[in-house]
């Protein structure tokens, strides 16, 4: 008499398989993140760009003539004479409200963009880099933010949970978000610091971009500053400086926003902020 095969093998194949697609999935929907960002440099008009300092993402039309090509600055990604692709490279914001509230980003490797830095995995979720990119005379990074899949923390992952969450790290309306960017960030001084280096900043400008306005958002990488001064007045990016460093990284909705059913759950808003060198 044949004795029946016991379910409890066939059990866990099941429990294994499901979580390999789970992990697959999840695989997926993470490397989309990593896409989502190349989004901020598609439809620009191809006069605009210096080939030397494309923006992340953007893909140069072969029908399109490149411009004439200009000289290159000897440290074309620095803050206030401070080369930012020589060392690694942190941030601490010392906010203008919650008593001496210190916030970091600890020190990242900062790259230069070239073709193919969002799809090869360089640019990872969870990895301490950051890639740099030029327009019109202001410097910019694009920083990560939240966490993968593997519970990697991303490096500007702190400076989002101070704007968006609460003590308990609960995600708070958006009034609270906006009040937190307007009255903590904004206007609070950063010390922009490597191993051989130490530089003094404020920032100067910051918005919060929602989710409906991501996509206009995206077709301005090249002109950045005066698109957010146009759209967004009151930020602070009309009276921006020459020589100030943009950070743009991802953000969540807030408790009372509507979700884009299209974005993962870091990638909803954007933010942007500016900080500029100080005496």
């Amino acid at each position: 008499m044949k004795k029946r095969a016991s379910p409890f093998f066939l059990v866990i194949g099941i429990i294994f398989s499901l979580m390999a697609v789970l992990i697959l999935l999840k695989i997926i929907r993470f490397r989309q993140f990593d896409q989502n960002a190349s989004l901020a440099a598609r439809e620009q008009p191809a006069s605009v760009i210096n080939p030397a300092k494309t923006p992340p993402g953007f893909s140069k039309s072969p029908l399109a003539e490149d411009p004439p090509t200009q000289p290159e600055a000897e440290h074309w990604m620095s803050f206030d004479g401070m080369d930012l692709l020589e060392e690694q490279v942190g941030f601490i914001f010392s906010m203008r409200c919650s008593g001496d509230k210190q916030v970091e980003i600890l020190p990242i490797d900062i790259i230069a963009w070239y073709p193919g830095v969002f799809e090869d995995g360089k640019f990872g979720i969870g990895k301490d880099l950051a890639v740099a990119w030029e327009h019109l005379g202001y410097e910019g990074l694009w920083i990560h933010s939240g966490w993968d899949f593997w519970l990697e923390r991303s490096p500007a992952t702190d400076l989002q949970y101070f704007l968006e969450t609460n003590e308990f790290n609960e995600v708070q309306p958006l009034e609270s978000m906006e009040a937190k960017l307007n009255e903590c960030l904004l206007g609070s001084n950063v010390e922009v610091y490597s191993q051989e280096s130490l530089r003094q900043g404020q920032v100067t400008a910051a918005v919060r971009i929602p989710s409906g306005q991501v996509e206009e958002l995206s077709r301005h990488t090249m002109d950045l500053a005066p698109y957010l001064a146009s759209a967004y007045p009151e930020s602070g990016f009309a009276e921006l400086d020459l020589g100030a460093l943009l950070i743009y990284f991802c953000g969540r909705a807030a408790l009372d926003e509507i979700t884009d059913p299209d974005a993962d759950y870091w990638t909803q808003t954007r933010y942007v902020i500016a900080i500029s060198p100080v005496d």
